[in-house]
C-alpha cells in the first residue's frame, strides 16, 4: 500500500508540477504584451518562456500549441529568426502527438509569414498542407480559408485561371456557412483577377458583388475604401478616368481614414493623382503625388514608392521637365532592382526609353530581357501550383494506399493471431481436461484405497470389540463368581469368635471386596461401547503418528475438535489430510530433529483448519526452494479449494497450516 500511494503521489506531483510549468510560461508571455514595455524588454520574456518550453515533457500533447502562442509573441516583435524556431517546434511536437489542429495552424502561420516576406511560392505549399489537415479534421471553414489564401497566391503568381477556380471552390463553402466576411475576400480578389485579364466589366460586377456581401456584415470596415479603390483601378485601365476619380474621392471621405490606414490613404492619394493627371487637371499636381510619396517613405512601403515615383516621372515627362522626370524613374528603377519588383522594373525601363530615346535600345534590350525572365517566373511558379498539388495529391493517394495495405495486414495478422490463440485455448484445454481426468482418476484411487483402509481398520476394530467382549464375560462369568463364591466361604468363617481368626478373615474378605470392585470396573469398561463413528479416522490418524513416533522418539499430541463429525466429512478429503499428515510426519523424521509434535484440528465456519507444529531445527525459507514432498502438500491442498501455508524459523521449528472447505 505504501508503494501504490507514493505512486499517486508522485503521479499528482508531476501533475501539478507540468501544469505550474504551463501556468509560470503564459505568465511571461501575459507579461510581453505590456504597453509599458519596449521591444528589447519584451523579447526578454518571450525568450525566458520559450527556454522553459523547452524542458517541457515532448509527449504533452500541450507543448505544440504553446510553441505556437510563442511564435505569435515573436511575430508582434518582428523577431522573424525566433519566430521561424518557434513554429518549427510547433510543428514537430505537434505531428509527434498528432495535434492535427496545432499542426494546421502552425502552417497557415507559416504561410501568413511567408507571404510576409515575399516567399509566395512556399507559402502557397504551408497553405495547402494546412488545408489537407482542416479537410481531415472536416473544419470546412478553416479548409475554405485555406482555399482563399491560395488563390490570392495563384493571382499574385499570374496564374489567374487557377486563381479563379480555387476562389469558386472556395465561395461555394462559404455562402453554405453564410460567412458574409469571407464571400467579401472571395469576390474582390476575382475582381482583381478580371481586371488583370481586362475583362473589366467582369470585374466591376465581382467587385460590386463584394461591396453588397460587406454591405452584409453591417460593419463600418474599411475594406469599403479599398473596394472602391480596386474599381477605381478597373475604370482607370479601362480609361473611363472620370469614374475613376469619383471612386477614389468616395473612399477618400472614409471617416478618419488618413488616421485608421495611412498606407491605404497614400494609394488612394496617388490613384486619384494618377486619374486627374491623365484627364488633364493639374490643380492639385504634383502636390497629390507629394503627399502620396510622404506618406509610403514614412511607412517606407517599397511597392507604393515605386509607383509613386513612375507616376511623378510619367507626370514630368508630360510637364517636359526630362530631368525631374528621368530622376523619378532612375530612383524607381534602383529601388525595383532592390526589392526585386520585375514588373515594376519592366515599367521604369518603358518609361526611361521614352524619356532617353537616345538610348532607347539599351533600355528595351533591359525591358525584353526582364520580361522574359518575369514570364519564366511566372510560369515556373504556375507549374509549382500545380505540381504542389499534383505532388500532395499523390503523397495522398499513395498514403491511402499504404493505409488500406496497413489495415489488410492488421486484419490478416489479427486474424493469424485469433485462430492461433484459439489454437492454443483449444490445445490447453484439451491439456487441461486430460489433467482433470487424471485428477478424477486419482481422487477415485485415493477414495478407493482410503475405504479399503476403512474397511480394513474397520475389521481391526471389529476383532478388538469382540475380544474386548470375550474378556469381559470371562471376568464377569468366571473369575468374579469364583471370586464371590470365595468370599462367601470366607464369611462362613465368622463363626470362629477367636480374635486372630477374625483378624486374618476380614483381610481377606476385604482383599477379595477390592479385587471384585476392580474386575468388576475393568469388565465394565471394557464392555462398553465408547467409540463413536468418528473412532476409525480418528484412530488412524493416532496410529500413524504412534507408528512414526518411535523412528525419531518424539513425542506427539493430538488435539481433536469434537465438533468434527468424521463420518460426515467426504472421504476425498479425509484422505488427503491423512496424506499431509503423513508427508509432514515423515519430513519432521527426515530432517527436524524434534522432541515434541503437536497436531491440532478446529472447525471454523463449515472448514476444517489443521496445523501441525514441531520444534525442531527449522529452515530458511528464503534459501530453501521447495521439495517434492511440499509440493505434494500444496497441490492436495488446491485440489482440495483450499489454503496452505508454512512457517520456519531457523532453530525454532516449523508450522504447517491447513485450511480446507469440510465439504
Amino acid at each position: 500500500m505504501k508503494k501504490i500511494s507514493l505512486i499517486i503521489v508522485c503521479i499528482i506531483c508531476n501533475f501539478s508540477f507540468g501544469q505550474e510549468n504551463f501556468e509560470d510560461i503564459y505568465n511571461l508571455l501575459t507579461k510581453s504584451k505590456s504597453k509599458d514595455l519596449n521591444n528589447y524588454e519584451k523579447k526578454a520574456f518571450i525568450d525566458k518562456a520559450f527556454n522553459r518550453a523547452k524542458s517541457l515533457e515532448e509527449e504533452d500533447p500541450a507543448v505544440g500549441k504553446l510553441f505556437l502562442d510563442i511564435s505569435t509573441h515573436y511575430t508582434a516583435i518582428n523577431d522573424t529568426l525566433l519566430f521561424r524556431k518557434s513554429i518549427n517546434k510547433s510543428k514537430y511536437f505537434s505531428q509527434k502527438n498528432n495535434d492535427s489542429i496545432t499542426l494546421a495552424r502552425s502552417y497557415w502561420k507559416l504561410g501568413n509569414f511567408l507571404v510576409k516576406n515575399k516567399k509566395s511560392d512556399s507559402a502557397y505549399s504551408y497553405y495547402y498542407n494546412a488545408k489537407e489537415q482542416y479537410d481531415d479534421l472536416d473544419m470546412v471553414a478553416e479548409s475554405a480559408s485555406m482555399l482563399l489564401n491560395m488563390a490570392i497566391i495563384q493571382r499574385n503568381g499570374k496564374d489567374y485561371t487557377g486563381s479563379e477556380i480555387t476562389t469558386t471552390e472556395a465561395i461555394k463553402i462559404f455562402k453554405k456557412l453564410k460567412q458574409n466576411n469571407r464571400l467579401y475576400s472571395c469576390y474582390n480578389n476575382l475582381g482583381i483577377i478580371h481586371n488583370n485579364l481586362e475583362e473589366y466589366e467582369k470585374a466591376i460586377d465581382y467587385h460590386n458583388s463584394a461591396l453588397e456581401y460587406l454591405k452584409k456584415t453591417k460593419k463600418n470596415s474599411l475594406s469599403e475604401a479599398a473596394t472602391l479603390n480596386n474599381i477605381g483601378v478597373v475604370y482607370r485601365n479601362q480609361g473611363n478616368h472620370l469614374l475613376a476619380v469619383k471612386n477614389y474621392l468616395e473612399g477618400l471621405k472614409y471617416d478618419s481614414l488618413f488616421m485608421k490606414n495611412p498606407r491605404l490613404y497614400a494609394t488612394l492619394t496617388d490613384n486619384l493623382a494618377y486619374s486627374k493627371f491623365k484627364l488633364n487637371d493639374t490643380k492639385d499636381l504634383p502636390y497629390l503625388f507629394d503627399k502620396a510619396l510622404k506618406i509610403r517613405d514614412s511607412l517606407d512601403i517599397s511597392a507604393g514608392i515605386i509607383i509613386n515615383k513612375l507616376h511623378l516621372s510619367e507626370f514630368y515627362l508630360d510637364q517636359n521637365d526630362t530631368l525631374k522626370s528621368q530622376k523619378y524613374s532612375m530612383e524607381a528603377m534602383r529601388l525595383a532592382k532592390k526589392t526585386n519588383a520585375l514588373r515594376d522594373l519592366l515599367a521604369s525601363f518603358k518609361l526611361l526609353a521614352k524619356i532617353n530615346p537616345n538610348d532607347d535600345s539599351k533600355y528595351l534590350n533591359e525591358y525584353i530581357r526582364i520580361n522574359d525572365s518575369l514570364v519564366k517566373h511566372e510560369r515556373s511558379l504556375r507549374d509549382k501550383f500545380t505540381r504542389i498539388q499534383y505532388e500532395t495529391d499523390a503523397v495522398r493517394n499513395q498514403n491511402e494506399k499504404l493505409s488500406l495495405q496497413n489495415t489488410w495486414i492488421v486484419a490478416i495478422s489479427t486474424a493469424i493471431i485469433f485462430f492461433g490463440f484459439l489454437i492454443y485455448v483449444i490445445t490447453q484445454q484439451r491439456t487441461r481436461n486430460k489433467e482433470l481426468e487424471m485428477e478424477q482418476q486419482q481422487q477415485r484411487a485415493n477414495e478407493e484405497i482410503y475405504n479399503l483402509m476403512i474397511d480394513q481398520q474397520d475389521k481391526i476394530e471389529e476383532g478388538r470389540k469382540r475380544e474386548k467382549e470375550r474378556i469381559s464375560l470371562e471376568l464377569h462369568d468366571g473369575i468374579l463368581g469364583r471370586l464371590f463364591g470365595t468370599r462367601l466361604s470366607l464369611g462362613s468363617l465368622n463363626a470362629k469368635d477367636d480374635a486372630n481368626s477374625k483378624r486374618v478373615r476380614e483381610q481377606y474378605i476385604n482383599e477379595l471386596q477390592s479385587i471384585e470392585e476392580e474386575v468388576r470396573n475393568i469388565s465394565h469398561e471394557l464392555g462398553l461401547d465408547n467409540f463413536d463413528k468418528s473412532t476409525s479416522y480418528s484412530t488412524m490418524i493416532t496410529n500413524l503418528l504412534e507408528e512414526q513416533s518411535k523412528i525419531t522418539n518424539f513425542k506427539y499430541q493430538i488435539e481433536d475438535d469434537d465438533r468434527i463429525l468424521w463420518t460426515d466429512i467426504p472421504g476425498h478429503i479425509k484422505i488427503n489430510i491423512y496424506r499431509i499428515i503423513q508427508e509432514s510426519i515423515q519430513n519432521i523424521n527426515k530432517y527436524a530433529q524434534a522432541e515434541n509434535v503437536i497436531l491440532d484440528f478446529k472447525k471454523s465456519n463449515d472448514r476444517i483448519i489443521l496445523s501441525i507444529k514441531d520444534d525442531g531445527v527449522g529452515f530458511d525459507q528464503s534459501k530453501r526452494s521447495s521439495g517434492i514432498g511440499l509440493k505434494n502438500m500444496k497441490s492436495r491442498v488446491t485440489l482440495l479449494h483450499g489454503q496452505f501455508t508454512i512457517n520456519s524459523i531457523p532453530g525454532k521449528g516449523t508450522s504447517i497450516s491447513v485450511d480446507v472447505p469440510m465439504t
